[in-house]
């Protein structure tokens, strides 16, 4: 999908079978036979074809995002966090104040520009921290779309577009930003 390493992927070949002479591969100077490249080229396209056969999955970096408010600035500060995709995992009321804590999982991608964001929102009356909390699988798969009159019921256009953007986004930026095809509608 983005030309990146796979990660926890087992390839068992069961059987192996050369059609051509004996002779050839025997008494042929390259150590790794004659066929060493054509062999090495025809799996990696044949596992590039099976993984995209089935259900994609992408994974992305996510921060944890510690956020601390006052109570009449909660409203606020919960919107720019759901604007970024945020998922949240705590809230919690600071022990003798009025300042609100909000524990949240938050993509990389979507973290820039947030602080500065959630500081205009609020007026100043917030304070951010972001940490490395390591990946995320996105749950969607960038690719899908309705394929049967079942699907189509179900999901309205805007169920798909929602469904699809995050993965398709970050598929997208990494796509571009290696200089790789992007699919991208010009008006």
């Amino acid at each position: 999908l983005c030309e990146e390493p796979l990660e926890g992927v087992a390839l068992f070949i069961e059987n192996v079978t050369f059609l051509g002479d004996e002779a050839d591969v025997t008494t042929s100077t390259d150590i790794y036979g004659p066929w060493s490249g054509q062999v090495i080229g025809a799996v990696k396209e044949g596992t590039r074809k099976a993984f995209l056969a089935g259900p994609r999955r992408l994974v992305e970096a996510v921060f944890a995002c510690d956020v601390q408010t006052s109570s009449d600035m909660l409203g606020k500060a919960y919107g720019v966090l759901n604007r970024r995709r945020a998922t949240i995992v705590d809230e919690r009321l600071k022990e003798g104040t009025d300042i609100f804590i909000i524990e949240a999982k938050l993509p990389v991608v979507e973290s820039f520009g947030m602080v500065g964001e959630l500081r205009k929102q609020t007026s100043g009356a917030v304070q951010c921290q972001l940490v490395m909390a390591g990946w995320e699988m996105i749950p969607n798969d960038p690719f899908w779309n309705p394929s049967t009159e079942e699907e189509l019921e179900d999901a309205d256009l805007s169920d798909i577009i929602n469904a699809r953007g995050a993965a398709r986004k970050c598929m997208d930026l990494v796509r571009e930003r290696k200089g790789l095809p992007v699919e991208k509608k010009i008006v």
